[in-house]
């Protein structure tokens, strides 16, 4: 996945050998230089990929003096240990520091990591995720609550968990969609255009790169968790199949929460890239945790409580807001703990949150995800003492959508922040 252009002091390619590692490290690339060389200002574009199998692009110049040895107008050829005719490059970060130039996931032109659409693709791949988390979160935490507080209304409740089912699904069908538009978006950002279906090209993306290794994970993980929510709208009538149904969904969730992180910042983290991933997972989990689950709260769990007889539904829809508020105090708290540990390992110093790229989108993500807790302390504090009034039901679904929609905007930023490079990145 490593490649070298050579352009001359006109702007146009150099005939280039193949890439070779040298021989006393695999961490340096040799590239021999074929064509004509004379003096002037040349440039280095290369490509690579990166730690976590997203493509890596910079440049850097350097002048050969007219007449220099080894040139057409030049005197004999330097000695064989100045490597005349031959470039060598190191991996993004030596390189980088060597010649100044900051480390880029991807810079250029072309179709990169951090496009619109490919941003895009992130922003629908983590909205499915936390629907799916969402509606088992809502299963086996929110209505497995309720269930043994008040196991007279297993009716309501076998209602709610199969339209959570649908509705996880649904979610499933959209990420296993989204999945493949990144592999396409990947391989395009790797290899151009010509690599949106070349199977040659996809394949050794796939099975040579740890981003590929990722990807597999996550396709065998939505198809799993997609089985399962089928099986659990499906069975209607047998226990036996709606518990194994929510099984296989509980178990491809939890995998499909570690997947992004194995294609991201925390595999490629400098330092304790194990706990960046477990922390990634975590991160993932707690969002979907809370956020999922309160979707879920809103239109698998509500429309069933609205459906009963008006006497009884404000004392169920305080029954279901209560049973919900540990899940999302719980995951809430595990989003930030990860949160604050992801931006230590990412950010590295106080500082690097305004000096830095990374460090400003962060900031950005932080802000208005204070939004999102704010709207959900107000609906905790405020809304839920009075939802057995009239108009409670009113006022949760209208608080409870504000911040949904505010979530929505943290995802968006998000699906950028994973495609910027990281403060430590800088350092390096």
């Amino acid at each position: 996945f490593t490649t070298v252009q050579l352009l001359d002091p006109s702007g146009q390619p150099v005939d280039l050998g193949p890439v070779a590692y040298a021989p006393d490290s695999k961490r340096v690339i040799v590239v021999v230089v074929r064509g004509r060389v004379t003096g002037g200002a040349y440039a280095v574009v290369w490509q690579m990929a990166g730690a976590d199998g997203h493509p890596v692009r910079g440049r850097f110049r350097f002048v050969v003096a007219p007449g220099a040895s080894g040139t057409e107008s030049g005197a004999s050829p330097a000695p064989a240990t100045s490597a005349p005719g031959a470039l060598a490059a190191h991996d993004s970060a030596t390189m980088a520091a060597e010649h100044h130039d900051p480390v880029a996931m991807p810079t250029g032109n072309g179709f990169g990591a951090e496009s619109p659409v490919y941003v895009l693709v992130r922003w629908a791949l983590f909205a499915g995720l936390l629907l799916v988390i969402g509606a088992v979160a809502f299963q086996q935490l929110v209505l497995r609550f309720l269930r043994s507080k008040r196991p007279q209304d297993a009716p309501m409740l076998d209602t709610a968990s199969r339209q959570a089912a649908r509705i996880g699904h649904r979610a499933a069908q959209a990420v296993l969609a989204v999945v493949v538009l990144r592999l396409l978006a990947q391989s395009v950002a790797m290899h151009g255009a010509r690599g949106a279906l070349d199977l040659g090209l996809i394949g050794p993306m796939l099975v040579r790169t740890t981003w590929g290794y990722g990807w597999l994970l996550q396709l065998f993980a939505i198809v799993v968790a997609g089985v399962g929510f089928h099986r659990a709208r499906a069975s209607e009538t047998s226990t036996v199949n709606t518990r194994r149904g929510w099984a296989f969904a509980t178990a491809g969730v939890l995998v499909l929460a570690f997947t992004p992180g194995l294609s991201g910042h925390a595999v490629a983290a400098p330092q304790a890239f194990p706990l960046g991933v477990v922390a990634d997972g975590l991160h993932i989990l707690g969002a979907g945790g809370w956020l999922g689950s309160l979707t879920m709260v809103l239109f698998a769990g509500m429309p069933v409580v609205l459906a009963l007889p008006e006497n009884e539904r404000g004392a169920r829809l305080a029954d279901l807001f209560n049973a919900f508020s540990p899940t999302a105090l719980m995951c809430a708290g595990m989003l930030a703990t990860t949160g604050v540990f992801a931006a230590w390992l990412h950010v590295g110093s106080v500082p690097g949150l305004w000096r830095t790229d990374y460090g400003r989108i962060l900031l950005l993500k932080l802000g208005v995800l204070s939004v999102v807790a704010a709207t959900g302390a107000y609906n905790w504090l405020r809304v839920k003492p009075a939802l057995q009034q009239v108009h409670g039901a009113a006022r949760i679904r209208r608080s409870a959508t504000v911040e949904l929609v505010v979530a929505v905007v943290v995802l968006l930023i998000t699906a950028v922040l994973v495609a910027t490079p990281t403060a430590m990145d800088a350092v390096q």
